[in-house]
Formats: C-alpha cells, sequence, structure tokens
C-alpha cells in the first residue's frame, strides 16, 4: 500500500433526530460547518495505512493536487 496523509476532524453539531435519521441533512450540516470554519484543525498521520476501521473518503489525486 502507498504511503499516504491521513487528517481526521472532529465536526460537532447540535443533537437533532433529525440529522440521525437522515444522511443526507447531516452530510449538509456538516458541510456547512467545515465551509465556515477558517482553518482546519486535524489529526495527521504519514505512512502506510492498512487498519480500515473507520469509512475513508480518499481523494482523486488527480484533483486533489495543489
Amino acid at each position: 500500500m502507498p504511503k499516504t496523509i491521513r487528517a481526521t476532524i472532529t465536526v460537532e453539531v447540535p443533537y437533532s433526530n433529525e440529522l440521525m435519521n437522515y444522511g443526507d441533512k447531516l452530510d449538509k450540516q456538516l458541510r456547512a460547518v467545515i465551509d465556515n470554519t477558517k482553518f482546519l484543525n486535524c489529526k495527521l498521520v504519514a505512512g502506510e495505512h492498512t487498519d480500515n476501521t473507520m469509512p475513508i473518503i480518499r481523494g482523486n489525486t488527480d484533483e486533489t493536487k495543489l
């Protein structure tokens, strides 16, 4: 497995049954929180990650190049 950088963020939103029951609404709320922050604080880990205990969103290398 190639070396990657894994960034982990924690996003908190007020509790709502609606957000818990409808993933699309939760997704929209989480994206709004992320979009409205000036700087993303995150935990960084670099290396060859073999554990898959959490869902991973992978960036397409062609689209994510700076």
